[in-house]
């Protein structure tokens, strides 16, 4: 579950119906449209749609040439999903459609069933080409299109020739004379000059892979990649994942029972996960060498580097996430050596960017051990050297490392709720941001660390994508990005403020038509779930928020309570077991500090709306806390940690064992009659028949808890829905829907 990629989650504070007019379980829509929805923006529920949350045509994957000159991104149109290929001139400033997907197939994309999966795992809803890898030189790209591997070559572009069926995540070596790729469950490597393709790996299956990463790396460790070239190009590190002994669940077509229900696999807690294991193969082909290490103890492969100047490196954990290891491997032999350990009684957060090795053999680590993020340098055996110090610094992660300078750059701030990027000068210890905005995003540097892309958001919301040439102190705008993504009406300067109950932070959004005399339901917009953070400086995340105060002339408000990230470890680590504790109780207290400093909020009306860890919190908030939240929208939510996945479920609630932890934080726990009948309050539940991250079983086990219990409720199935509303029509309805719910409670 990582929600930073999936559909924003807000928590509504409304007014309650009273029971006898709560309507009973339904599955019909309202007839109310959105035009009728307040003083809101009639044409934003539709654009949001369209624009998938306005992020069509904003630039993917900006890439840099190494001598900085040009700059190659996907980009579409405002409301049309299909990527082509850009370039940017940075010295005439022009920017130029290279390649279009039409130029190359007419119709709609086929994507294989792995190649579903591998995008609903990255968050993509985009078509057209989805992937970019650029050569070390800047003179070859690759993309791809319906499982097809297009090569542009100096202006040049041909469709490479890989065999019958898709391919999967293709990356060029180094020097771009090859290209590796997965195709039917094994890995290849096609030398660009023969078109000759060598299978580097054989009898793969859907149970057991090579060359791609297992669902648990991809959904819960941001792991996405399944193989990695050596920095000479020589040989190739990659993962086998046997699943076989992994539960398989049913995924129903129920518009369709005719056809054969899909049947991935996902494993649940206590349960098997995939048995992974890592092995070396000579680019040419060949016997592989297996990594040794202990698997037993260490299941989970969170992270795998090869970069110059250190070793191939593994970041494995106990199934715990509790005792995790760095390990440097040996190519030859496929034996490793530890470099350091790290432990946490609760559990262990991984930084992705690191290691980063420099030219003197040291190499750059993070950790929480000493109670919040810290930057360390450790030598070639992994012994610290000294801390890099950051003072009043909330550090994030390092987006790209100078080994000859001893210039790191790394994303961070000194206030939560921002990010900036900044050059730490290994050497000086010292500290310089780079960058403008309170929020960046996507940065990606050019092979010689001199030239980044960024995208750079400021407080107000407007968005640019620079080109930035740098050095350790500063950078220099050299050319924009174009976008074409379409800008919310409603964007407008947001009040984030902090509260004095558990000084927890909240950012607060008022309709268009406020008026300080009149007393507003209250909407709180909330996650509610662990690595997330709502309040943040960037107001373009609060477009829907502010659509959503003016459709129910309401105030809305996010909070991070404890649990959420970048607070320091014991903040964050107050969710342990207590799912359905913790993250409530802290919305509960800031809502009460809200309504004592502004009178204007009501809190006799107070709802909550959520998805996927927020549909969960909304749920759970009507039924544990009725005094409180009076309506409630719950979309996808995991209502059985019992029935979702193992690294993200026992991270939080440890193993299923008798102490009571998972039925202690299952919402259908609280799924109890009620007495008397004014504390019922009324709950739409939204879910997509075809989820794969959290399944449909959840809401069929909620609403058969609350119908047995006599609890009104409405039921909204999605049909062929994954865990994304990706299809505009069904992203409106539902909205409008929810909003209109929410809305019509109020009164």
């Amino acid at each position: 579950m990582r929600p930073r990629h999936t559909l924003p989650l807000i928590t509504l504070v409304s007014a309650c119906v009273p029971a006898h007019e709560t309507p009973p379980c339904t599955s019909t829509q309202s007839t109310l449209g959105q035009a009728s929805l307040s003083s809101a923006d009639p044409t934003f529920v539709r654009a949001m749609a369209l624009t998938r949350n306005f992020r069509l045509g904003s630039p993917k994957f900006a890439t840099p040439t190494p001598d900085g000159k040009s700059v190659f991104f996907l980009r579409s149109a405002g409301r049309d999903p299909r990527q082509s290929l850009w370039e940017v001139d940075t010295t005439t400033h022009t920017a130029k459609e290279v390649l279009r997907p039409d130029a190359i197939a007419k119709g709609p994309e086929t994507l294989s069933a792995a190649e579903k999966a591998r995008r609903e795992r990255l968050r993509i809803t985009a078509s057209g080409f989805t992937s970019l890898d650029l050569s070390d030189d800047g003179t070859r790209v690759v993309v791809t299109l319906s499982g097809r591997a297009i090569l542009l070559d100096r202006g040049q572009w041909r469709q490479l020739e890989t065999g019958p069926e898709p391919v999967i995540d293709p990356r060029l070596s180094n020097n771009g004379k090859q290209l590796a790729y997965v195709r039917n469950n094994d890995l290849y490597v096609l030398d660009l000059a023969s078109g000759l393709s060598t299978a580097l790996t054989q009898a793969g299956t859907d149970q057991k892979t090579h060359g791609t990463a297992e669902f648990i790396a991809q959904e819960e460790f941001d792991r996405s990649r399944g193989y990695w070239w050596s920095p000479d190009d020589a040989r190739l590190l990659y993962e086998e994942a046997d699943s076989a002994a992994v539960e398989a669940m049913s995924i129903v077509d129920l518009a369709h029972p005719e056809r054969m229900p899909e049947r991935p696999a996902y494993p649940r807690p206590g349960k098997a996960n995939a048995s992974v294991r890592l092995g070396f193969v000579s680019a040419n082909g060949g016997e592989t060498t297996w990594v040794n290490w202990d698997r037993t103890r260490y299941p989970y492969v969170v992270d795998v580097k090869w970069t110059t100047n250190g070793p191939p490196t593994i970041y494995v954990m106990n199934r715990l996430q509790q005792q995790a290891a760095l390990l440097a491997i040996d190519p030859a032999s496929g034996k490793t050596t530890q470099l350091l350990e790290e432990h946490d009684e609760a559990w262990l957060n991984a930084d992705h960017s690191l290691p980063q090795w420099s030219t003197e053999g040291t190499f750059l680590w993070s950790s929480e051990r000493s109670g919040s993020w810290q930057l360390e340098l450790r030598d070639r055996a992994g012994k610290l050297l000294r801390d890099l110090p950051q003072p009043h610094f909330v550090y994030r992660s390092v987006v790209d490392f100078d080994p000859e300078r001893g210039v790191a750059f790394i994303q961070g701030s000194t206030d939560p709720a921002e990010s900036r990027v900044y050059a730490l000068d290994l050497r000086r210890n010292q500290l310089e941001a780079i960058t403008d905005g309170v929020s960046v995003k996507a940065t990606r540097f050019g092979k010689r660390h001199d030239v980044f892309t960024t995208e750079e958001i400021t407080r107000a919301g407007e968005r640019t994508w620079s080109v930035r040439t740098v050095d350790a102190k500063q950078s220099k705008l050299v050319a924009t990005i174009p976008s074409a993504a379409e800008r919310p009406a409603t964007l407008r300067e947001v009040s984030i403020e902090k509260v004095t109950a558990d000084d927890l932070r909240v950012a607060i959004v008022r309709p268009r038509t406020f008026d300080r005399a009149r007393k507003y339901p209250v909407i709180d917009a909330a996650y509610g779930g662990p690595h997330h953070n709502t309040v943040t400086a960037d107001a373009f995340n609060y477009a829907r928020a502010a659509w959503v105060a003016d459709a129910t002339d309401s105030i809305v408000v996010s909070i991070d309570a404890k649990g959420t990230p970048w607070r320091g470890r014991d903040f964050e680590r107050a969710v342990r077991n207590s799912f359905a504790s913790v993250p409530l109780d802290g919305h509960v207290a800031a809502l009460q500090a809200l309504a004592a400093k502004h009178p204007e909020m009501d809190l006799a009306r107070v709802g909550v709306f959520g998805w996927s860890f927020g549909g969960y919190f909304a749920a759970l908030a009507v039924l544990k806390r009725p005094d409180i939240y009076r309506v409630a929208v719950a979309g996808a939510p995991v209502c059985d940690w019992l029935d979702y996945d193992t690294a993200y479920t026992e991270r939080y609630l440890g193993l299923p064992d008798a102490r009571g932890v998972y039925e202690a934080n299952a919402v259908q726990t609280f799924a109890t009659p009620v007495q008397p009948a004014d504390a019922l309050r009324p709950l739409l539940i939204a879910h997509g028949t075809a989820d794969d991250n959290v399944f449909f079983n959840n809401s069929i086990k909620l609403t058969d808890a609350l119908t047995k219990a006599k609890r009104p409720f409405e039921f909204m199935p999605l049909a062929g829905v994954t865990h994304q509303l990706a299809d505009p029509a069904i992203a409106e309805a539902f909205w409008t829907r929810a909003v209109t719910f929410l809305r019509d409670n109020l009164r």
